[in-house]
């Protein structure tokens, strides 16, 4: 009996602690979006065309990307919804910005692309955290098309 207590004890820690999260700050500063190059220039690599900049006492600088369904959502929504969730396919749409914008803010395509409690999707396996980060950045600064 005492075996039995055991197990159940760690596997729930281990099921607590093995959860991946998401803060507002992970989510609001993506450390891979910004990279600096050796004249001290930064190049924005997440495809953003805009962003405020903010200056640091190291020296380096960092970037908060404008996320927009055009350039940065868009695309993700292409190469990994789309083949499925065309106008008249799988429900939701996801083909138009009106669509993509309202199964995010009713929560269902988060869910789904978290893996949080809904069937994950896409159906080949969860996303890259990169791409989720984005959608994520993309609801946080109010759906900008």
């Amino acid at each position: 009996m005492k075996k039995i207590t055991l197990l159940l004890i760690f596997t729930f820690f281990a099921i607590l602690f093995s959860c991946e999260t998401s803060t507002f700050q992970d989510i609001e500063q993506d450390p891979a979006a910004t990279t600096q190059n050796n004249s001290g220039s930064t190049d924005n690599t997440s495809g953003s065309t805009s962003g405020s900049t903010t200056g640091s006492t190291s020296g380096t600088t960092t970037t908060t990307p404008n996320v927009t369904y055009t350039t940065d959502v868009k695309p993700i929504i292409t190469n990994n919804c789309i083949a499925c969730h065309f106008s008249g396919g799988e429900s939701p749409a996801l083909g138009t910005y009106t669509q993509v914008k309202n199964a995010a803010s009713a929560g269902k395509l988060l869910c789904t692309i978290q893996a949080q409690g809904c069937r994950t999707m896409p159906p080949s396996g969860k996303m890259s955290q990169a791409n989720i980060n984005l959608i994520l950045l993309w609801k946080t600064q109010g759906y900008i098309q």
